[in-house]
């Protein structure tokens, strides 16, 4: 990504290296990677298997099969050797210099010695992996990963004094889509055409308003520095006017249908909303 923060971030997850790269046109950002690979690679995509869409699954099935199932080798040295009586500092699998080198030399020879390599540590990451339902926490969690980098954070202006946050997704993947829309509370998915030959089409959903501008609340803090400047920017410019005590029915006379905004059903709130909008006198008087 080009993302540093964001990226340093996973690099600290996983206890790697963070590197930049180098652009692929000069107009462009330098994007910054962090890699993982073998044994703790497949304990990670293990892990996060299944909360994937089908894409990624598809990925790490084949990533999988592809494994040649070689034991995972130490990262660091140990602080001291794991032999016996041996006060200096480990250097491979456990085991000083000397003593590694005496234990390798013995398995050669079909020989054993009274000590030996210690496995290297396993590398768990967390209890995602143990179902396949996630629980609000890991929900949350893993919408705010996605929207980190497929999301949208943004204010549609109507007026000049009017103002609403929007919070949008818009991906290849339908099925990721539609699980980010159940999680927000959007209350549909659409389908996008491509103009362009080869371009396979996207599928969008959004929230605006109210509900946007609270979860943008609810996840601000746990974004990169520039979303969070996406969503101050968004929510400094929403000023919203709230009936303090909303009625349970439109006040309409002879309307009974429930209050959506302002006093009105939603009926009467879009004729009211398209009088304002094409400067045509009210029909309707709503209450703030």
């Amino acid at each position: 990504m080009t993302d540093r923060d964001v990226v340093e971030r996973v690099g600290g997850l996983i206890e790697r290296a963070v590197v930049p790269v180098r652009k692929r046109r000069a107009d462009h950002k330098t994007p910054y990677v962090t890699t993982i690979k073998g044994a703790p690679a497949l304990l990670l995509m293990r892990a996060i298997y299944p909360h994937m869409g089908a894409l990624r699954k598809e990925d790490i099935e084949h990533a999988l099969a592809s494994w040649h199932g070689h034991r995972a080798r130490w990262r660091r040295p140990a602080a001291r050797c794991s032999a016996s009586d041996c006060q200096r500092p480990g250097a491979r699998r456990g085991l000083c210099e000397r003593h590694y080198d005496r234990w390798w030399k013995a398995r050669r020879r079909g020989e054993t010695t009274d000590f030996a390599p210690l496995e290297p540590p396993a590398q768990s990451f967390g209890p995602m992996g143990m179902g396949t339902e996630m629980n609000e926490a890991y929900a949350i969690a893993w919408l705010t990963g996605l929207l980190e980098g497929e999301g949208t954070f943004c204010a549609t202006r109507e007026s000049a004094e009017i103002a609403y946050p929007v919070v949008k997704v818009e991906m290849c993947d339908e099925g990721i889509v539609a699980r980010v829309a159940r999680l927000i509370g959007a209350p549909n998915v659409w389908r996008r055409e491509r103009g362009q030959d080869g371009w396979s089409p996207t599928y969008v959903t959004a929230i605006s308003g109210h509900h946007a501008a609270t979860w943008m609340r609810r996840l601000r803090d746990a974004m990169g520095i520039r979303r969070r400047a996406a969503i101050d920017a968004a929510l400094s410019q929403y000023h919203p006017i709230r009936l303090i005590d909303p009625p349970a029915s439109c006040i309409v006379p002879g309307c009974s249908e429930p209050h959506r905004g302002r006093g009105l059903c939603h009926k009467h709130y879009m004729m009211w909303s398209r009088d304002q909008k094409n400067g045509r006198a009210a029909r309707i008087t709503p209450l703030r």
